[in-house]
């Protein structure tokens, strides 16, 4: 998964099996994961910079790692 910048104040990086999302409002960076078949949303703790946001989205379990090409 790889992070890319949709608009101004939001953050994208998809994977195969979900999407987190972060959106800044104000002062604050709200993070959110959604899966793609719906049947997981999981909010998370706003934070103050996007670097906390986008470190506490990469540390979830359902953070994808890079898959190796050829794989």
């Amino acid at each position: 998964m790889k992070w890319v910048k949709i608009e101004n104040r939001l953050w994208q990086a998809e994977g195969e099996e979900g999407t987190f999302t972060i959106n800044q409002t104000g002062k604050l960076f709200w993070s959110r994961y959604s899966s793609h078949n719906g049947i997981r949303t999981i909010r998370m703790p706003p934070k103050g910079t996007i670097k906390e946001a986008k470190s506490m989205c990469e540390n979830n379990y359902f953070w994808e790692k890079e898959k190796p090409e050829g794989v």
